[in-house]
């Protein structure tokens, strides 16, 4: 027990270690009931037309969130930590955000929803029936873009105050919500149900986070529509990271579509595989890259490049052969896991067998996935998110290209594939466009 003891008092001596730690501990408990979602709606309705109408209408909506929200969760928290050093009102500038943002995603709704039918009828190769069903699902999920972009906001704000556990563990809320009236309302409504739980799910989320803020008192929170300088300038560095991701986010909407073109059930077998993957790459960075983003951002504008670097080195050090470790482990036991995740139901030995070769795919992108998102963090801590953009856009055109090269031989796999080799290339351009703009900055 001692022992136990000194372990602990020896993490706490360290503040990033003790973060991370914590850290990952509430975001894998978070993220474990989340990833429940995908093997109950398995079981409770297999792999169908219905279950690619869903999917596809939910992977639009979550392309479309991963524009603004991962984008204002990270970028926020530098200039958090550089008001608090300046000791600016940060209330006023997270109230200005949060309005501004309101405003601009209900517009940018309604204009969603008036271009999307076209667009599909343009890229996807649906029946009839199942088109309609599928635009019908975008305009009911359509709510959680504006939910999860604002969710992210406040989630940046709490991780900017080293208030980790919450934002970690919130995810689980959503999914008991999401869970419970997926449940309820499945035999009434059928695959509607899993489009109102997500919606209601994220609500629940929204609201837990906003009383955080107001039961630690960190601020006075001053809702306001103001451009001043800060603003202006947090949204153009935000601008930037938005359209990378706009191109990023474009690849796993991208490999929907070309994935309804193999037929029937495709799109379901792909997204049950590339939530396998997430499973661990969630559990290796969700709680490090969160404290990495607001330790780094704290240790560089209190000493310079130099730590900055050293802190990369130090991680980078560490986690490469924890990621090559899980992946080979995966590997070896990976069609036994899948049995026992997705064996249940309605899913069928081949559907089983579909997964697990996609999966086998994923996972070979675990160690290069991990090694670039560390990379972004600290283009983001330099707020050199122009990098960002000219990758992204690099990544889209090379997973556009790998899945048309890769899926006529190895079909839905081939997709998969093209996904793991974008990752290996981003992590080969992002470590070296760091070394770069170290160097002419005067760093190391």
């Amino acid at each position: 027990m001692s022992l136990t003891k000194e372990i602990i008092n020896k993490m706490k001596k360290s503040p990033l270690v003790w973060d991370t730690i914590s850290t990952t501990f509430f975001s894998t408990l978070g993220k474990a009931f989340g990833f429940l979602i995908p093997f109950f709606i398995a079981a409770w309705f297999g792999v169908s037309s219905k279950t690619d109408a869903f999917f596809l209408s939910y992977g639009i909506i979550l392309f479309l969130a991963s524009l603004f929200a991962p984008v204002v969760e990270s970028v926020v928290v530098p200039y958090i930590a550089e008001a608090r050093a300046k000791r600016e009102d940060v209330g006023k500038f997270i109230g200005g955000i949060l309005t501004i943002s309101l405003l601009g995603l209900i517009g940018l709704a309604f204009l969603f929803l008036l271009i999307a039918k076209p667009l599909l009828s343009l890229t996807t190769r649906f029946e009839p029936s199942t088109f309609n069903l599928a635009y019908s699902l975008l305009k009911e999920t359509t709510p959680l873009l504006i939910l999860l972009v604002l969710t992210g906001i406040l989630a940046g704000t709490l991780n900017a105050y080293k208030k980790f556990a919450l934002p970690a563990f919130s995810p689980a809320l959503r999914a008991g919500v999401i869970l419970i009236i997926i449940f309820v309302l499945r035999g009434i409504w059928g695959v509607h149900s899993i489009a109102i739980g997500y919606v209601l799910g994220e609500a629940f989320r929204f609201f837990i986070l906003l009383l955080t803020i107001f039961k630690f008192n960190l601020f006075t929170l001053r809702f306001f529509l103001n451009l001043d300088r800060k603003i202006k300038n947090f949204l153009k560095t935000a601008s930037y990271q938005t359209a990378g991701m706009l191109a990023v986010g474009l690849n796993p909407l991208v490999d929907k579509i070309m994935a309804s073109w193999l037929g029937k059930g495709a799109v379901s077998i792909l997204h049950y595989g590339d939530r396998l993957y997430m499973i661990p790459i969630t559990f290796i960075s969700s709680g490090l890259m969160v404290t990495l983003l607001s330790h780094w951002s704290s240790h560089y504008y209190r000493s310079g490049r130099e730590r900055l670097d050293e802190d990369v080195k130090k991680t980078l050090k560490l986690i490469v052969p924890l990621t090559l470790g899980i992946t080979v482990l995966l590997l070896l036991f990976h069609k036994p896991l899948v049995k026992l995740l997705f064996g249940h139901g309605a899913f069928t030995e081949e559907n089983i067998s579909a997964v697990a070769t996609v999966w086998v795919y994923y996972l070979l992108g675990i160690a290069p996935y991990t090694g670039s998102q560390m990379y972004v963090r600290a283009h983001i801590v330099l707020k050199n998110t122009k990098t960002l953009l000219k990758c992204a856009l690099y990544l889209n055109v090379l997973n556009i290209s790998l899945n048309y090269i890769l899926m006529k031989p190895l079909g839905i796999s081939g997709i998969a594939l093209a996904t793991t080799l974008t990752s290996l290339f981003s992590f080969l351009y992002f470590s070296n466009s760091f070394r770069k703009f170290m160097k002419a900055a005067g760093g190391v």
